[in-house]
């Protein structure tokens, strides 16, 4: 492949991206769908091997069913039945199960993630606009009044540089492209060190398909069912022990034969050593850069929201940089991204330290105390919504919205994702009939009679679609209706008290009619508001 050199009055690309895991490849597909002129330097030419994540939610295979690839992913995937807490001798201590499925995917799949990242690669193999390179490294960046010019090797190791509009980091925990903007994590390491074994199961042993977390205060064990037949063990080491103490499979072994587990049920494919990071950047962006992922924010393991975060900041980063790469809204828009999925990670990040602290539980009084109150507990209402994500926490207060979220409307909030039918009687879910882009639902109305003439104009020229939402047992002549026969989206909407509703490329509402149909500035509420939300004469699209 011949590549030239930036030139001043040239962009090769409107984004690159650096880094091309989860979070890279997901904002990659989304900017290669857009047709959005996109550079993605990888250092690495072959796919990562080792399994780290180990599940997904619905709102993550949502988003794989943005890509169309949501039916082929969960083929390879098994589903999470629940999550169990138990003692050696067997005690039950805890049980949680994956919550109600409102988003039109299952609440919880377990994954190998090497298949899964396999699979998001080879469906972005069809974006013209996608420059992915394998095998180059970035080294460098230099910001510019209307860009960054970005340094990377090549291959085999020559050097070059490239000229983009926006830089997204996306390179993980050890970012370099951090560090190049002069960004740094804040928060601690845990001390305690992590051995984790990973393996494929040859025989089946007594509840290999459960998740378990062995609550033992010497040692307790992560034993995690992934999909495919493979299997996962995370195991602490004690004060004593070092890496080294572990560095053959013979040495390993002992471990596994603790739980009952001995060479006839598994083989040992690897194991690695983790320490738990509670690390998070103060500032994601840097002028024309944005860091999403591990490079921007680390958690411990126990939620299974790490990976998941990347990736719906993908989301989030994606649709805004499609939007500033075709003019359409100004740059303040990137203040909006760590604005919106800083509290949503900062409540899985505090979320999944609670778990921890039910796993690596180890003073006598505090172990004795939650084996007997655990299985007590978890009898009580409201405890699944307190110890795992659920679609009411899919929300943010400040961001791309015109108005203020609250805990009584529709902004800021993701909608659910029912069954419905389309005009001609197709029955699909709801994020396949209203397709991409933005839309706007109106409830047993075409919604643009709710708006002023301008507001019309705004929102179409971000490329808006227009739809009605009406009963099963209406009629109508529009063709663009989406037909709610369960009642739900009529339910949600009634909630909040709206019959209008302007829906982002990822879901979440910008507009409601109580509270004004403007399209927002690209600061959203970020800043302090110059007007009332509602206006007889609303503005246009800031550019």
């Amino acid at each position: 492949m011949t590549r030239t050199e930036s030139s001043p009055d040239k962009y090769d690309a409107d984004v690159a991206i650096i880094g091309y895991g989860p979070s890279g490849v997901v904002a990659a597909s989304y900017l290669g769908m857009a047709g959005i002129s996109t550079v993605v330097l990888e250092k690495d030419k072959d796919l990562y091997v080792r399994a780290r994540a180990v599940t997904v939610n619905d709102w993550t295979l949502r988003i794989f069913q943005d890509f169309g690839i949501d039916k082929r992913v969960k083929a390879d995937m098994d589903p999470c039945r629940s999550i169990t807490w138990k003692t050696y001798a067997n005690k039950l201590v805890f049980r949680i199960h994956p919550k109600p499925d409102v988003l039109g995917q299952p609440s919880a799949m377990m994954i190998y993630q090497p298949e899964l990242e396999a699979e998001i690669r080879r469906n972005a193999e069809q974006y013209d606009s996608l420059d992915v390179r394998f095998g180059h490294r970035f080294t460098g960046l230099a910001p510019t009044a209307e860009g960054v010019t970005v340094s990377a090797t090549d291959a085999d190791g020559g050097e070059y540089t490239l000229r983009a509009r926006y830089v997204l980091g996306a390179d993980g925990g050890s970012s370099l492209v951090r560090q190049e903007t002069g960004l740094e994590l804040v928060g601690e390491t845990r001390p305690r060190r992590w051995l984790v074994i990973d393996g494929e199961v040859l025989n089946w042993w007594p509840e290999c398909n459960e998740l378990v977390f062995w609550a033992d205060p010497e040692r307790p064990v992560v034993d995690i069912p992934l999909a495919k037949g493979n299997h996962r063990w995370e195991i602490p080491l004690s004060a004593e022990e070092t890496d080294k103490d572990y560095d053959t499979e013979e040495s390993i072994w002992p471990l596994l034969k603790m739980l009952g587990i001995d060479e006839r049920n598994a083989r040992i494919t690897g194991w690695a050593f983790y320490s738990h990071h509670l690390r998070h950047l103060e500032e994601w962006r840097n002028g024309r850069t944005v860091l999403i992922g591990d490079a921007s924010h680390l958690m411990p393991p126990w939620a299974g929201q790490g990976m998941q975060s990347g990736i719906r900041d993908a989301q989030n980063a994606a649709w805004k940089l499609e939007a500033l790469s075709k003019g359409l809204i100004g740059d303040g828009l990137l203040d909006t991204v760590q604005a919106e999925r800083w509290p949503h990670v900062k409540m899985l990040t505090e979320m999944s330290a609670r778990l921890g602290q039910l796993v690596e539980a180890d003073k006598p009084a505090v172990v004795k105390l939650r084996n007997a109150v655990g299985p007590l507990v978890m009898r009580l209402p409201g405890v699944n919504r307190v110890l795992q994500p659920n679609s009411e926490q899919n929300r943010f207060e400040r961001g791309w919205v015109t108005g203020t979220p609250s805990r009584k409307n529709a902004l800021g909030r993701m909608i659910p994702q029912p069954e419905v039918y389309d005009s001609r009687g197709r029955v699909m879910p709801l994020d396949n009939l209203i397709g991409q882009g933005f839309v706007v639902l109106g409830l047993d109305k075409d919604p643009r009679a709710a708006m002023t003439q301008r507001q019309r104009e705004d929102w179409t020229r971000l490329g808006a679609r227009f739809m009605t939402v009406q009963r099963s047992s209406a009629t109508s002549d529009e063709g663009d209706i989406v037909v709610d026969h369960t009642g739900s989206l009529r339910a949600w909407l009634s909630r909040f008290r709206t019959s209008v509703v302007v829906l982002r490329p990822d879901r979440f509402v910008a507009a409601a009619d109580p509270s004004g149909l403007d399209v927002p500035p690209p600061r959203g509420n970020l800043d302090p508001p110059t007007r009332p939300a509602v206006t007889a004469v609303p503005t246009r699209i800031h550019a």
